[in-house]
């Protein structure tokens, strides 16, 4: 345990006298997440407000009076009439027009028969701001005629509700934004543990031999297991560390940023309670330990830094697809996904946040990843074993 202990103490002073490597593994991480939370917010706040103020360009044919003026209650809106339809697609190419609608020749006849009319909606479905306020100011106009055509018929209101809805939410309000958010946590999470353990272990393997220095290492009167359990130890802490820190920026940016909504802030802080961190950082320190010896195995024989990056960065999109798929509809945390790597943390951490975890679960998903962790040492232990690998 003491050689151990040296080797750990070894490798972390030799990768904390890096200034980059405490920005990158210590000051970021710690502000990533509340700038992220700062920085979306203000700017969803600019959009909106920028959006709100932006007039929007509409052309109309065959528009009816009181369509007409209820457009123009907004000055906002710019109307240009067209006497019949013309090359609309052309105009909104062209930003001379953002969208046209046209109205049926008989819009009128069919209107006082109390029939269907029709109207075409030219528009490009990027254009989110005005496709959303021309959808709202139909809706208006279409309550508006149906409240015309019911009193003009002299029919009760309650006739034309055939029923009314009345929702009664069961689930808790932390379940419900747990399962909705819980997912996108374990992103931040995993991704920062990969990329804090990926720059740690190749500095301690493939770092080493370009220094020259791997050889001093491996002459000490230590077995080269202990060496190679000291180097994913630290790999594993440069990347558990800025997870750890991640969760406590989160928990901060809860508390000190404002225009978050207060529903959200009060469900966050309650499912960010000590038993929930708890049981999310023990899932993650075995899979740091699996992160740490995976890479070592895959740098193990190169013998350049920019060799080992390519050897071990494709392993990142093994990552984010199972946390692509944890966000997914219809793929839940059961028996089948517990023992699946990355997705079962992406699933569970879902459930965790919820409040719904099932504990036998959760240990069996405990226990498989660290089953993962002894068997990718097991291998990183393989490979830094072999001298015609990791000397040459």
């Amino acid at each position: 345990m003491k050689d151990l202990l040296l080797i750990i103490k070894k490798e972390l002073t030799e990768l904390l006298r890096d200034r980059k490597t405490i920005i990158n593994s210590i000051v970021l991480p710690t502000l990533l997440i509340p700038i992220l939370m700062f920085g979306g917010i203000k700017v969803s706040q600019m959009i909106q407000e920028s959006n709100q103020q932006k007039s929007i360009k509409i052309g109309l044919v065959n528009v009816p009076d009181d369509f007409k003026s209820l457009v123009l209650k907004d000055t906002l809106n710019q109307i240009t009439t067209y006497d019949e339809s013309i090359d609309f697609k052309t105009l909104i190419d062209d930003d001379t027009i953002q969208t046209a609608l046209v109205f049926s020749a008989d819009w009128m006849t069919r209107m006082d028969s109390l029939r269907s009319g029709q109207i075409k909606i030219y528009r490009n479905g990027t254009k989110d701001n005005v496709n959303g306020r021309v959808n709202s100011m139909l809706d208006i106009y279409a309550t508006k005629l149906k409240s015309k055509r019911i009193s003009q018929l002299e029919i009760p209101v309650e006739k034309m509700t055939p029923f009314t809805k009345n929702v009664i939410e069961v689930g808790e309000q932390k379940e419900l934004i747990g399962k909705r958010v819980g997912g996108f946590i374990p992103y931040i999470f995993i991704l920062t543990m990969w990329g804090g353990c990926l720059l740690a272990a190749i500095d301690l393997v493939t770092g080493e031999k370009e220094r020259k220095t791997i050889e001093t290492t491996l002459s000490l009167p230590i077995s080269k297991f202990k060496v190679l359990m000291g180097k994913a130890v630290v790999a594993s802490l440069l990347g558990f560390i800025p997870a750890l820190l991640n969760l406590i920026g989160l928990v901060l940016g809860l508390q000190f940023i404002e225009g978050i909504p207060e529903v959200l802030t009060s469900a966050l802080g309650e499912m960010l309670n000590f038993q929930s961190i708890t049981m999310i950082l023990l899932l993650l320190i075995p899979f740091s330990l699996f992160l740490a010896g995976l890479i070592i195995a895959l740098v193990a024989g190169a013998t350049s830094f920019k060799e080992a990056q390519s050897k071990a960065s494709p392993i990142i999109i093994l990552i984010i697809i199972p946390l692509v798929m944890a966000l997914m509809p219809g793929i839940e945390f059961t028996w089948a996904t517990v023992f699946i790597p990355v997705l079962n943390i992406g699933l569970g951490v879902k459930e965790i946040m919820a409040g719904t975890i099932n504990m036998g679960m959760y240990a069996a998903m405990l226990v498989s990843l660290i089953a993962f962790a002894v068997t990718a040492i097991y291998f990183s232990y393989k490979k830094f074993s072999d001298e015609n690998a990791i000397l040459k």
